[in-house]
């Protein structure tokens, strides 16, 4: 007996697909003629891509950091290790293990942090084997970012609880605690650290800046970013919207917009050196195939790069959004001409800004 489902359940998933957009487009003919499955299963599997395809991957509210260039390398965490890519000749210089790898970042001088569940891991240019670290505080949501006054230090920003902690990177575990931090008005949204060391961060009423020891400085504005980016000098910042709105700001007597542009689409991931704006942007149609794209913009706004990314898995299983998005990072190299994207699945590195790929895995 051919088995049926529920009327309900269709019904109930149908309702879930039309909540935010209108119904897709007619299946392909190819797919009406495929008979290695019930015809109910068939129908279950349409009705749950049409409503994949109206959830949206675009400006995530959480920020992962699952890859980044320090000094003369790449580093890139994986499933249950991190890689190290020697610059420029993009060559492993050696892999190590790390249990729960959280993220990575680099830190003043061009070393590179990565954190795991158990311990840190201090990764140095020309080095065979990373310095062990003791473990940083972290929660789902935690953030990383050096201190650029000195390489000693690392930030780690617990957006949730708005908490900023500063911690020693010794080897001792009892002296690694420095220093806890609360800025005031944080909202618990986006927060960068400048080239001059000072925290900017979203507040409620606008942006501040705030050197660690010192008082916030407020900045009036009507733009709502979505990430907040050092820019190219010590008193400039990246804004970007949900939308992809793009602002470059200098944060002199007030708030002085030095360039006004447009993604082109929603973003995903963003990075900025003292030279490009890189970002990961994704296309959603709604009825047809998610596509994401690579777009690096020089200071004023045009358009450096830009590279259609190879499509990802099919969008299936209950973890489908993290496996989608999950090679979508995109970095930027402050000492070599390169960008790359990527993630523990698959990485692409590009030359600046002739943008030839000069790496693929």
């Amino acid at each position: 007996m051919r088995r049926l489902v529920a009327p309900s359940v269709l019904l109930a998933v149908l309702a879930l697909g039309c909540a935010k957009r209108p119904a897709p487009a007619r299946p392909a003919a190819s797919a009406a003629l495929q008979t290695d499955e019930p015809p109910a299963a068939r129908a279950i599997a349409s009705v749950l891509a049409s409503v994949h395809a109206r959830i949206s991957l675009a400006a995530p509210e959480w920020e992962l950091q699952s890859l980044c260039f320090g000094r003369h390398l790449l580093v890139r965490l994986l499933k249950d290790r991190v890689e190290v890519i020697a610059l420029p000749e993009l060559a492993t210089a050696f892999e190590t293990p790390l249990e729960g790898p959280r993220a990575v970042v680099e830190i003043a001088g061009g070393s590179v942090v990565a954190v795991g569940a158990k311990l840190a891991l201090r990764l140095d240019a020309g080095a065979k084997a990373p310095v062990r670290l003791p473990v940083v505080p972290w929660l789902p949501g935690t953030l990383l970012f050096p201190e650029r006054r000195d390489s000693n230090l690392l930030w780690t920003v617990q957006r949730a609880g708005k908490q900023f902690l500063r911690q020693r990177l010794v080897l001792d575990p009892t002296r690694a605690f420095d220093k806890e931090l609360t800025l005031e008005a944080y909202d618990g949204g986006p927060v960068t650290v400048l080239r001059d060391g000072a925290f900017f961060y979203r507040s409620t009423d606008g942006a501040r800046r705030a050197l660690p020891e010192g008082r916030p400085r407020p900045f009036a504005s009507d733009f709502a970013p979505w990430r907040l980016l050092p820019g190219p000098r010590i008193d400039e910042a990246w804004a970007i919207a949900e939308d992809g709105r793009i602002e470059l700001w200098q944060l002199a007597e007030r708030l002085l917009v030095k360039a006004r542009f447009a993604a082109g689409a929603p973003p995903f991931s963003a990075v900025a050196n003292p030279e490009y704006l890189a970002l990961v942007v994704v296309e959603e149609p709604g009825v047809g195939e998610r596509r994401f794209r690579l777009r690096v913009f020089h200071n004023d706004g045009t358009l450096a790069l830009e590279r259609e990314l190879p499509a990802g898995p099919p969008e299936v299983g209950e973890d489908w959004t993290e496996i989608a998005v999950r090679d979508r990072h995109v970095a930027l190299s402050e000492t070599e001409p390169f960008v790359a994207v990527g993630g523990p699945g698959a990485l692409e590195v590009f030359r600046l800004p002739a943008g030839e790929r000069v790496l693929t895995r």
